[in-house]
């Protein structure tokens, strides 16, 4: 790994999202293969049981801590991460998982609109139609109208408003904290979110209608059995090595730079999707997640052209 460690470090950044990002695609396809038996609080809780051994392993094997040195602004992240986390596992066997990321990955945007509103950072033409064209894909990707749409599938793009504060606030506030310390703090808060949810709908179930409409969002706790735990095991393995790096990344570059890395995850998730699963979006609903993806590009090369009024 030396070679990394000679590139600059906004490269190393985007080797370093890529890969992570990639690996996401991965193990949240295999969410699939327990939210049947499980709702996305549980799956949650029993995912982080596995992820907090490993993460403090892993701090203990290299000698890097787990508690944070910044407490605010990691708590700060840590609220919006779970809450865009929790948003977009909820909505994963309602919808083609590509499409879901879609609605995830609207999370640049939402990094420029953010940047604009709290930081006064200038917003010219080219992020303007960047905005646009995201919005239409956004559309075409959910088609709100059509008698197939609820609101659960505006979820994801709550989920990538929430993601893109907890990406501003990364770069920001927390460049020097340890990646372990901020990874520990997220898989810890959404284990105990997921376990408080899951005891609140076993206490009070919802109406059997919802249930029916959303039950890996509705679900109270479930028995489950061995093999539910290996692949429990194996998710949470791909989801530490996936947060590490990715954490890492933001600590390397700009947010705004590294964002449209992220949009490998599409590719990603829905390779993985076809490969497992044989779902194949729409032509629609491709057709939007390419406007995202251009959207997002647009903006990245916006913001870096600085000197120009844009």
């Amino acid at each position: 790994m030396a070679w990394l460690n000679s590139i600059q470090p906004a490269t190393r950044g985007a080797v370093l999202l890529v890969c992570g990002i990639s690996v996401f695609g991965f193990s949240d396809n295999l969410t699939l293969l327990v939210s049947d038996q499980v709702g996305v609080g549980q799956f949650h809780f029993s995912r982080s049981l596995f992820a907090m051994l490993m993460v403090a392993f892993l701090g203990r094997a290299f000698g890097v801590t787990v508690i944070p040195k910044y407490w605010k602004p990691v708590l700060a992240r840590t609220v919006f991460m779970v809450t865009a986390i929790l948003l977009y596992f909820a909505v994963m066997p309602m919808m083609p998982i590509a499409e879901a990321g879609a609605g995830l990955f609207t999370s640049p945007i939402f990094v420029l609109l953010f940047s604009a509103l709290l930081f006064k950072e200038r917003i010219g033409w080219r992020r303007i139609i960047a905005v646009i064209m995201g919005t239409c894909g956004v559309m075409l990707v959910f088609k709100p109208g059509n008698e197939g749409f609820s609101i659960y599938h505006m979820l994801p793009v709550m989920a990538g408003a929430c993601y893109a504060m907890g990406s501003i606030i990364t770069f920001r506030h927390l460049r020097d904290e340890s990646p372990l310390a901020i990874l520990m703090s997220f898989i810890v808060s959404i284990g105990v979110c997921g376990a408080a949810v899951t005891t609140a709908f076993t206490i009070l179930p919802v109406p059997s209608e919802l249930l029916d409409q959303a039950p890996f969002l509705f679900k109270g706790w479930q028995i489950v059995d061995d093999l539910f735990w290996l692949w429990i095991l194996l998710i949470a393995v791909g989801a530490s090595v996936a947060l590490s790096l990715m954490t890492k990344a933001y600590q390397l570059a700009e947010t705004s730079y590294l964002a449209i890395y992220e949009y490998a995850y599409l590719i990603s998730v829905g390779l993985f999707g076809w490969i497992f699963w044989g779902i194949i979006p729409g032509i629609m609903s491709i057709i939007g997640i390419i406007l995202i993806v251009f959207a997002g590009v647009l903006i990245v090369i916006a913001q870096q052209r600085p000197k120009e009024k844009i």
